[in-house]
């Protein structure tokens, strides 16, 4: 079996079958740290020290690696440097402050949410709901057969790549937002990132087979996407460059994949030029990412323009889940449940602060998210 299907085949299985009943974040594992040649092209001038940190119960070699840079202690001069290059582009500053015996690495000059989210998996969770379709879905599927009866549907919690992105250039522009956890369907997302973004660079209209350097700029969005037979493009992965050559990501859906550091060499052995397409996208300055309930959800005027059984469905199931479908199926609707994946959004505490700055998730993503 190849590679990408060995990658593709645990990636289905981890969204189908959840590892636990519950969702919640885990701190990944530090098994082993060792030392790599990767330098951050932007501070060449500035020592530092490249590691890779181990988390060796993954399932996937890719999925147990994650990147960490170690400046150690720094001048002043230095320091706001960095905060400048790395930090910049993004409204949600850092709060991590300067102290000349302090030691420092990257993450410390990303944005919170970046450093809140960093070295953790996420375990998802399905739970069911049984609808009362005279106060719910009044129109919902073959009434005859299931007049009287709930209808029974299994909404999921996940944190899928392109979310976490979302919410990250979300943050840039909002830096008073609180994150909320949240799927929605691949095309409304690549709708709204190209509403909010320019395009930089392309490998398709290129014709190049790896991002050349100086290319991205710290805050630039890489998306990977691919083109079906029938024309329809489909969202497949999205990471944000921290640095050139360095990207943030959450690895794929699924309980095992972690949210991490990595480089270029990582995310092209993942998603293969030729395979899959990509492009660096610039958030616009005028760009503003909705609050997702409003693009994502089922009161969406992009959903339930396609969907009418909608109409009558209670506020607070709509306003608390988003739907998602295949744009292959020629039975895309409501009446068929096997082509519609339903999701929870769930909206997180502040982020926290500790003694050096740095940001953390709050206690409450330590526990069941889902009551």
């Amino acid at each position: 079996m190849s590679f990408f299907l060995k990658v593709l085949v645990i990636y289905t299985i981890a969204l189908v079958i959840p590892k636990v009943a519950r969702a919640e974040f885990v701190p990944l594992r530090s098994d082993r740290t060792e030392t790599c040649e990767l330098k951050l092209t932007e501070v060449t001038e500035i020592p530092h020290q490249c590691l890779v940190i181990k988390d060796l119960s993954k399932p996937l070699e890719v999925w147990q690696s994650r990147l960490a840079f170690d400046f150690g202690q720094l001048s002043q001069t230095d320091f706001k440097k960095l905060q400048t290059i790395y930090g910049g582009w993004n409204h949600q500053k850092s709060r991590v402050t300067y102290h000349p015996q302090q030691s420092y690495q990257l993450i410390d000059f990303l944005p919170p949410l970046v450093q809140a989210l960093n070295s953790h998996h996420f375990i998802p969770e399905v739970n069911e709901l049984k609808l009362d379709q005279q106060q719910n879905y009044h129109s919902f599927g073959d009434a005859k057969k299931s007049a009287g009866k709930p209808l029974e549907i299994k909404p999921s919690l996940y944190l899928n790549c392109w979310g976490i992105t979302y919410e990250i250039w979300r943050a840039a522009t909002q830096p008073n937002s609180k994150p909320t956890l949240f799927m929605a369907q691949s095309s409304l997302m690549l709708e709204q990132i190209q509403l909010n973004s320019i395009k930089i660079f392309s490998l398709e209209q290129s014709g190049q087979s790896v991002i050349p350097g100086l290319i991205t700029q710290p805050g630039d969005l890489v998306l990977i996407w691919h083109r079906s037979k029938s024309g329809n493009i489909y969202l497949d992965h999205t990471a944000i460059a921290v640095a050139d050559g360095v990207y943030f990501e959450k690895a794929g859906t699924g309980a095992d994949v972690p949210i991490r550091l990595i480089d270029q060499a990582t995310l092209l052995k993942i998603w293969s030029p030729g395979v899959f397409n990509y492009e660096i996208r610039r958030l616009k300055k005028t760009g503003q990412l909705p609050e997702p309930r409003k693009v994502f959800n089922i009161e969406a005027p992009k959903i339930k323009s396609k969907f009418a059984e909608l109409k009558n469905a209670s506020p607070e199931i709509n306003q608390n889940l988003s739907i998602a479908w295949d744009l292959e199926s020629k039975d895309w609707n409501l009446k068929n449940l096997q082509t519609i994946s339903w999701f929870h959004f769930i909206d997180l505490e502040s982020l926290t602060i500790d003694n050096r700055g740095r940001a953390k998730l709050s206690e409450q993503v330590y526990q069941p998210l889902l009551k």
